[in-house]
């Protein structure tokens, strides 16, 4: 009984002493200027490739108009033609939608895993300098605002941006 109440009061004692810290991570990616930056960077880079998308889509749009509106006046032949040729658009247009969908999670991957690294530089770094044993950021039922660093962290990071 003895040891146990002794290695209970040393469990008791060293848990104490932990300095714990917990941060929101998805607050901390989502605000910090790396990711903003990167987030418009990939917008503007996706932009162009988006538009012609959408011209492409309207070209179909419209040749599906003009073939509902003409198909009665068009020859057999003629309409298998424009069945072909709007078939052919949309296989197009279908094939460039996924590859765009493709390389926009490719660039957002690579991204946000040069936003991750930085992200735990910081917090390794804050660890070091703020004496931290335990910096935690996966989901949990509670935190108390006295362990909460979020801020600290993104703070830090604006620092890194400037």
């Amino acid at each position: 009984m003895k040891i146990l109440t002794f290695l209970l009061l040393t469990f008791t004692t060293t848990a104490f002493a932990v300095k714990i810290g917990y941060i929101n991570i998805d607050n901390v990616v989502s605000s910090s200027p790396q990711f903003i930056e990167a987030n418009q960077t990939v917008i503007s880079e996706f932009k162009p490739k988006e538009k012609k998308l959408i011209l492409l889509r309207e070209k179909i749009e419209k040749l599906l108009i003009k073939f509902s509106k003409n198909k009665d006046d068009l020859s057999k032949a003629e309409i298998q033609s424009a069945v072909k040729e709007i078939s052919a658009l949309e296989g197009d247009l279908k094939q460039k939608l996924i590859k765009l969908q493709q390389d926009l999670k490719l660039r957002n991957t690579t991204e946000l895993d040069k936003i991750e690294k930085l992200i735990n530089q910081t917090i390794n770094s804050v660890a070091k300098e703020k004496k931290f044993d335990l910096i935690l950021y996966q989901k949990v039922a509670f935190v108390s605002d006295k362990l909460d660093i979020t801020s600290l962290i993104s703070k830090k990071l604006k620092v890194l941006f400037k």
